[in-house]
Formats: structure tokens, C-alpha cells, sequence
């Protein structure tokens, strides 16, 4: 019965599963044995007491090389503070690249900071459309000798990675069509700036520790996630005019959003804030301002507003049950409720304008 399925679907099935349960279910016949070995998506992790893996993956990728079997998916992941495993990377890499690897991902642990990542080598390829990094230095890195364009990559994700101001510019320059762009936690860099370099850009998460500067213009830009866990205030510039939903976690919420005489640049429809209760309390009274001051624009104002803030709605975050309230929060007597409470809160605020 498992023979009639074809291989594609095959493929897709041990996709869904891990290397190792991928390779138990190959015995189900010859059908499976065969689609197990071409599958595409190769995920591999090495750890402590995984040094006879290593053989078997070197044999598994010599054997897609000399096969040229094409591989959709690398996904290397090795926990171990050791440099042992370099060439193998570096080898690992290059067949992935030269069988037209479509995504890949690197994890090595944070402080593993020798590994030469052969960044040039990656972005010269012309199939690549999502790089997922941690962990990795790319301080050590030298793009500035050879800028190649990556016109392919969609999505860039860095994760605790090493890499200055300087870097990360010629990175985004290089890959000037990403739509997806995940910056976390990368302490080292002192300013985050998306000045129009991005024509394709979408979606943006930033996560961030610090009192690193994130500046954006990206008239393109849609979904903004932008976390920060200290308790600095946060130093952030948007100008964003097609932004669709902004999602904000944070102890202090950044000024240009808490002063309603201030002309917002960007006008979320969804606006997600997690936050203390006093911070959450303080943006429901801009809010609250903002909208009677578009009435008395409406009445005759010389002062309006770039856009006029008509109807706000309030949900409150059920934590227990981790799920939004249907009901909406009343701006009123509910509202002075909310001051007086200590713990976080999150809300989903709606708001349209004209």
C-alpha cells in the first residue's frame, strides 16, 4: 500500500519528520528507501557523543554530490565549543550550494566565534532565497572585498550574531529584494537602519537588548515586531505609511508614540502593546486625546493631523487561557481600573483613519 504513493508526496511525509525517524521509516519498502534517498530537506545536528554521525553525514552529502541531487534544505545545527568540525562545514556547505540549496540554516553556539562563515561563497549563489544564522561571527568576515548581490534571497534571519554597524548594511545592500527581515538579539551592532535600501521589505522583527537606534524607512513595510527587555527607553524611528499591524513588547514604550501632538508617520490598523499597566494606561490617554482632536479638526481646526484617528478598540490578553477577549475594554471607569493593577498587560488596539 505505501508503494502507490509517489515520491513527491514521499518526500514531502520524511520532510515532516526528523533525519533520524526519516531514515527508520525507509524500511517501509523499496519505494521508501528510494525517496529516502533523495530527499531534499537534509537536517543535520551534532552534539556531545555524536562523533560517529559525522561520518555518516560526510557520506551522505559525498553521495548527493556525486549524484547531483538537488537539495531544497540544509539545516546545520552542532552544539559543541570546538573548531573540529570546520572543514566539514565549510565541505557540507559547498554541496549544498553547488545542488542549488533554496534555504539554509546555520546554528552554532554564541560563543563559537572562529568559524570563518564563507559569507561571499553563500550569497554568490543564485538559488538562495532564506538564510537562517546563529550563533555565527561574521565580524571575522570580510564582505566590503567582494560585494555580490544575492538578487534571490527573501528572508534573512540573524540570531545572536557577531557583526558591526558596517557589516550589516553591506549584508542588506546585497540582498536588496528580502521581504521577510529577523534581527535577535545582536548585541554587537549600535544602530539598526532600514533607510530605503529595502524596496521588497514586508515584514521586520526586531528583538533587542541595549540602547541600540533603529531607524526604518520602508514605504513597502507592513508587519512590524519590535521587542526590547530592558528597561531603557526605547530609541526607535519608523517611517512607514502602508504599515499594517505594529506589535511592541517593552517596559517603556518609545516617546513618539506617547505624545498625540506628535504626526505619527506610520498608521497601524493593528497595534499589539505589552507592557506595564502605567505604560499600557499613558498610550490609551493619547489615543483618547488623538481622537478627540480629530472632532475639533473636523470642526474647523488649522492644525489637522496627517491622518484622523476615527474609533479605537481595546482587547484585553487572557493569560490564562492565552487567548484575546472577545469583549472590548471600555475607554471609562474600566480604564481607570487598569492604572491601578501592577502585572503586564497585553492589548489589541484597532484604530482607522481618514
Amino acid at each position: 500500500m505505501a508503494d502507490l504513493l509517489p515520491q513527491c508526496l514521499i518526500h514531502k511525509i520524511l520532510c515532516l519528520h526528523s533525519f533520524k525517524r526519516a531514515a527508520q521509516l525507509s524500511i517501509l519498502s523499496k519505494t521508501w528507501l528510494q525517496a529516502w534517498l533523495t530527499i531534499p530537506n537534509l537536517s543535520y545536528s551534532l552534539g556531545y557523543l555524536e562523533h560517529n554521525m559525522k561520518k555518516v553525514m560526510d557520506n551522505i552529502m559525498e553521495r548527493y554530490r556525486d549524484g547531483k541531487i538537488p537539495i531544497e534544505k540544509l539545516d546545520l545545527s552542532y552544539t559543541v565549543y570546538s573548531n573540529e568540525v570546520f572543514p566539514l562545514f565549510n565541505k557540507w556547505l559547498d554541496i549544498a550550494l553547488q545542488n542549488g540549496v533554496k534555504d539554509l540554516v546555520f546554528r552554532v553556539p554564541s560563543r563559537l566565534t572562529s568559524y570563518p562563515l564563507p559569507m561571499l561563497t553563500i550569497l554568490a549563489t543564485k538559488s538562495l532565497r532564506e538564510l537562517v544564522l546563529t550563533g555565527c561571527d561574521l565580524y571575522c568576515v570580510s564582505l566590503s572585498s567582494g560585494v555580490v548581490n544575492c538578487y534571490s534571497l527573501r528572508k534573512l534571519s540573524l540570531t545572536q550574531v557577531g557583526l558591526g554597524d558596517n557589516t550589516l548594511q553591506i549584508l542588506l545592500n546585497s540582498c536588496p529584494f528580502i521581504d521577510s527581515l529577523i534581527l535577535d538579539y545582536c548585541s554587537w551592532l549600535k544602530k539598526i537602519e532600514l533607510l530605503n535600501n529595502l524596496s521588497k521589505i514586508k515584514s521586520v522583527s526586531i528583538r533587542k537588548s541595549g540602547t541600540q537606534l533603529v531607524k526604518i524607512q520602508a514605504p513597502s513595510l507592513e508587519h512590524l515586531s519590535y521587542f526590547t527587555g530592558g528597561e531603557e527607553f526605547a530609541m526607535f524611528d519608523i517611517d512607514a505609511p502602508n504599515l499594517v499591524s505594529l506589535e511592541y513588547k517593552g517596559f517603556k514604550f518609545p516617546a513618539p508614540f506617547m505624545y498625540a501632538n506628535w504626526q505619527w508617520s506610520c498608521y497601524p490598523t493593528r497595534f499589539v502593546l505589552d507592557s506595564t499597566s502605567e505604560t499600557i494606561a499613558r498610550f490609551m490617554d493619547v489615543l483618547m486625546h488623538m481622537m478627540s482632536s480629530s472632532h475639533s479638526t473636523s470642526h474647523g481646526s488649522n492644525k489637522p493631523l496627517h491622518r484622523q484617528l476615527k474609533e479605537v478598540k481595546a482587547y484585553k490578553f487572557d493569560w490564562v487561557n492565552q487567548r484575546w477577549h472577545s469583549d472590548p475594554v471600555e475607554f471609562g471607569s474600566e480604564r481607570m481600573a487598569i492604572r491601578n493593577l501592577k502585572d503586564k498587560f497585553c492589548f489589541l488596539l484597532y484604530w482607522s483613519c481618514n
